[in-house]
């Protein structure tokens, strides 16, 4: 397998989206409306990140 220039960015923008749903799902649960938060702007930086970052 070889390894492309977007890989890591690739990579980087997947974990973060994994993360921020992860986080909104722990704050929807626990009602932490600060980690809901916060899970919502890493959800939208992933999304910049991916429609900004176009190979």
């Amino acid at each position: 397998m070889t390894s492309t220039p977007e890989r890591p960015m690739r990579i980087k923008i997947i974990t973060l989206v994994l993360c921020g749903a992860a986080m909104v799902a722990a704050g929807a649960v626990f009602e932490w409306w600060w980690l809901l938060g916060t899970g919502v702007w890493a959800l939208i930086v992933a999304f910049l990140a991916e429609m900004i970052y176009r190979p």
